[in-house]
C-alpha cells in the first residue's frame, strides 16, 4: 500500500541529500564530509513530521551540538584505543539517556562514528563542525517545504520515545564492546560494527524486533556489496555522470523502509549505494579494493549484528528515521 507520509519523508530526505551532495562537489566541504551529509539527511527525515518551526529548529540545533562534540572527541581520540572506547561508552550513555527520541540519539551517534575514519586535526574537525551547523539550515529549509506540500496533520510536538536507563546502559555497553573489538582486530571498516548497531536500533519497531533485523543485516550487507560491485562496471563503462543516480537509488531504499518496513531490501539498496559511493570517493584512477571492502564490512557487520542479537525492549515508535 502506498503511503503519502512515507513518500513525503523520502522526498525530503532526497532533497537534503542532493543539496549536501552539491555542497560537497562545488562548495567548500572537504572530501571527508560523509558524516555531515548523513546527519543532514537523516535528521531531515526524522523531523519532517514535526510541525512547529521552533520545536524543529531547537531539536535540529540540539542534535547538531551533540554531533559536533561527539565527532570532535572521537576524532581527537584516534590512536588511543582505550580513550576512544571510553568516549564511546560515556557519550552514548549520555545521549540515549537524555534525548527524548532514541532515534535522534542514533543519528547523532552514527554521525560521530562516521568521523572515526575521517581526518583528525583541528582544521578538519572544525570544518566538519561548521558544516554540521550549516546543515541545520538545509534541514529547516527542506522540512518547511515538506510541510507546505502536505495535507496530512503533523505532530505538534516532538515525540517522546526515550530509552529507559537500562536500555541506555545496555546499548552503550554494546557500542563500547564494538569499539574495543574494532580497535583490537584492527578492522579497516571497524566503524561498521557500531553503524550496524545504530541502523538496527533506528529501525526497531513492535513488528521488527532487533534480533530479526540483526539476522537480516548479516545477509543483506554482503548481498548489497556484491550487487554494487556488479553495477560498478556498468556505471563507469557507460558514463561517470551516471553516478548522480546514486541519490535516487539511496532514496528508493529509504522509501522501501518507510513504506513497507522491509529492512532487508533497504539494507541491500543502501549497501549498493555505499559501494558505488566508495568507488567514487576513491577516484576514477584509484579504484578501491572491492574484496577488501567486502570482507571487512561483512565481518564488521557480523560482529555488530551478533552484539545486537540479545533482545532488548524497543520504544513505542515505529520506523520513521
Amino acid at each position: 500500500m502506498f503511503s503519502f507520509t512515507a513518500f513525503n519523508r523520502t522526498v525530503i530526505l532526497l532533497f537534503a541529500l542532493l543539496i549536501m551532495a552539491l555542497a560537497w562537489v562545488i562548495g567548500r566541504m572537504p572530501g571527508d564530509s560523509l558524516p555531515v551529509i548523513v546527519f543532514t539527511t537523516l535528521t531531515s527525515a526524522l523531523l519532517v513530521d514535526v510541525r512547529p518551526f521552533r520545536t524543529r529548529l531547537l531539536t535540529a540545533v540540539n542534535m547538531a551540538c551533540h554531533a559536533s562534540v561527539i565527532q570532535l572527541l572521537f576524532s581527537v581520540s584516534q590512536g588511543f584505543p582505550w580513550l576512544l572506547t571510553l568516549f564511546s561508552i560515556v557519550l552514548s550513555f549520555f545521549t540515549f539517556s537524555t534525548f527524548a527520541d532514541y532515534r535522534a540519539g542514533c543519528v547523532v551517534m552514527l554521525s560521530g562514528y562516521l568521523a572515526i575514519s575521517a581526518p583528525s586535526g583541528v582544521l578538519p574537525v572544525l570544518g566538519r563542525s561548521i558544516d554540521i551547523f550549516a546543515g541545520v539550515i538545509v534541514i529547516m529549509l527542506v522540512t518547511t517545504l515538506g510541510h507546505s506540500n502536505s495535507n496530512e496533520e503533523k505532530r505538534t510536538v516532538f515525540p517522546v520515545c526515550r530509552y529507559s536507563l537500562y536500555q541506555a546502559v545496555m546499548l552503550s555497553a554494546k557500542l563500547g564492546i564494538g569499539t574495543a573489538l574494532a580497535q583490537i582486530l584492527q578492522l579497516q571498516q571497524g566503524a561498521w560494527i557500531m553503524l550496524t548497531i545504530m541502523f538496527i536500533n533506528m529501525s526497531k519497531s513492535p513488528e521488527s524486533a532487533g534480533r530479526r533485523l540483526a539476522f537480516q543485516r548479516i545477509f543483506a550487507v554482503p548481498a548489497g556489496i556484491i550487487a554494487g560491485g556488479f553495477l560498478l562496471g556498468v556505471f563507469y563503462n557507460i558514463d561517470t555522470r551516471f553516478i548522480w543516480l546514486l541519490p535516487l537509488i539511496l532514496a528508493s531504499g529509504f522509501f522501501v523502509l518507510y513504506n513497507y518496513g522491509d529492512f532487508f531490501l533497504f539494507t541491500v539498496i543502501f549497501m549498493i549505494s555505499m559501494t558505488l559511493f566508495s568507488d567514487l570517493a576513491a577516484g576514477v584512477y584509484h579504484r578501491f579494493n572491492f574484496w577488501e571492502s567486502f570482507f571487512s564490512r561483512s565481518a564488521a557487520t557480523l560482529l555488530g549484528a551478533l552484539l545486537e542479537l540479545p533482545e532488548e525492549p524497543t520504544g513505542e515508535a515505529g520506523i520513521s528515521v
